[in-house]
């Protein structure tokens, strides 16, 4: 309730002018970044996580939106502007999609052209190899597939999860996520067996990942939508120690650098997960940004290039309007205290 009477509250301070006007009396500059995971067509979006999913209908027209009511600018125009203290106008907005779904080359990337719309894409570079789902697509497949009822996990209550029921089987899919979310790339994968094992789908998803040559491709077909990477196995880095988090970061590299010939600057932390320890390891490696956090909130002059705050687009068009004018999250926070 309380989040539905906040979404109503932030439409009605972009309908009524509200928020343009605290644009123009405070004179707010910054930039916000929208990130974007997959825009899957119908068929291939009933394998994924509707989390992460955007349908491609509703994706045309907030690209639409932002063409004509927004100044978009690549993740390397906004960290040069940062880095030369240059001010960015309120209404400033960066693209960026994680992990490398096909449907990023298939269905986004037609669309950003035709609105002439650069974007950032941050690679998973393991899954990219292996042309293989997300893990939590993989779960969510397994789940969606199921031939065997019960699902039992270590940590989870001694009788297992009764699938069979749908607020057992949601309390299931969350409990597993949170433990794979966390695991090293080997635990995973055994984590992954042994509940394929239990669930017995009776059928695979399909191709969701891009491979290194459809990576190739959206490369020659829009030179402007850039690389960067996501490490290699999708490791939430926080929880796996410097070693792990600098061995993901430089393999992740020298994936791209071995694939396209170019060495990739922009990092996203996985989850938006991240400590000083790990922003500290992205600039040593030699990065020059990541987008770190979840919370949203503009970037401004001064801005850490390492903690770069990102923001996932409201479907309705009133809210993307007021989330990316410059208003948000400041506004709604000066009048009731949160966004």
């Amino acid at each position: 309730m309380r989040r539905r009477l906040l979404t109503t509250l932030e439409a009605g301070l972009q309908w009524s002018g509200a928020g343009a006007l605290y644009v123009w009396a405070r004179r707010v500059q910054g930039a916000t970044i929208l990130m974007y995971h997959t825009v899957a067509e119908a068929a291939n979006a009933a394998w994924i996580d509707p989390c992460n999913h955007v349908p491609p209908e509703l994706f045309e027209r907030q690209m639409r939106l932002l063409a004509r009511r927004r100044r978009v600018i690549s993740m390397t125009a906004l960290i040069e502007a940062l880095q030369a203290g240059r001010p960015l106008a309120a209404g400033t907005v960066v693209l960026t999609f994680d992990d490398g779904y096909l449907d990023n080359l298939t269905v986004a990337a037609p669309i950003l052209q035709r609105y002439g719309l650069p974007a950032t894409l941050y690679l998973a570079t393991g899954y990219v190899t292996r042309a293989a789902p997300q893990w939590i697509d993989q779960l969510y497949a397994m789940m969606r597939a199921r031939t065997r009822p019960p699902l039992s996990l270590y940590d989870g209550p001694a009788d297992g999860f009764d699938l069979r029921d749908p607020r057992r089987c949601a309390d299931a899919y969350r409990a597993a996520a949170g433990r794979l979310l966390v695991a090293g790339a080997n635990e995973r994968e055994r984590l992954l067996a042994d509940i394929k094992d239990q669930l017995r789908p009776a059928t695979h998803p399909p191709r969701l990942t891009m491979s290194w040559d459809e990576v190739r491709e959206l490369r020659r077909r829009c030179p402007e939508f850039e690389v960067g990477v996501h490490t290699r196995e999708h490791l939430d880095l926080a929880t796996h120690g410097p070693e792990t988090a600098r061995r993901e970061l430089e393999a992740s590299i020298d994936d791209v650098q071995r694939e396209l010939g170019e060495r990739p600057v922009h990092f996203s932390f996985p989850y938006s997960r991240s400590t000083a320890e790990t922003r500290r390891l992205v600039a040593e490696v030699g990065l020059r940004s990541a987008v770190a956090t979840g919370a949203g909130g503009l970037v401004r002059a001064g801005a850490d290039s390492f903690a770069l705050p990102r923001v996932e687009p409201p479907a309705p068009a009133a809210l993307l309007r007021f989330v990316t004018s410059g208003a948000w999250p400041d506004l709604p926070r000066a009048l009731i205290g949160r966004a």
